[in-house]
């Protein structure tokens, strides 16, 4: 099962023709709310999008990124932090 890291802070950045990550910030917040921007963007600008976590050692390239998007699509919601602290609460 592939996880992300949806609550920790990250940025968008645009992708050159080469492939190369810009320093052009397109956006930032937690991955989840990068994830919602890119969303909202055409397919064909999609393709020229990356993710950089900030304080991870992790980045979701253009194909990356439209994985990303698909699994969170087809996925739908899943528990929130508060039913998860619920959860671990009542295991106590």
């Amino acid at each position: 099962m592939t996880t992300y890291p949806l609550n920790e802070p990250a940025t968008i950045y645009s992708v050159n023709a080469s492939g190369d990550v810009t320093s052009d910030s397109l956006g930032q917040g937690t991955l989840e709310i990068c994830v919602e921007i890119i969303a909202d963007l055409s397919a064909d600008r999609q393709n020229t999008i990356s993710i950089q976590m900030d304080g991870l050692a992790l980045q979701f390239g253009p194909k990356e990124v439209g994985e990303l998007l698909h699994f969170l699509h087809e996925e739908g919601a899943g528990l929130s932090n508060n039913e998860i602290k619920d959860i671990k609460s009542s295991e106590r």
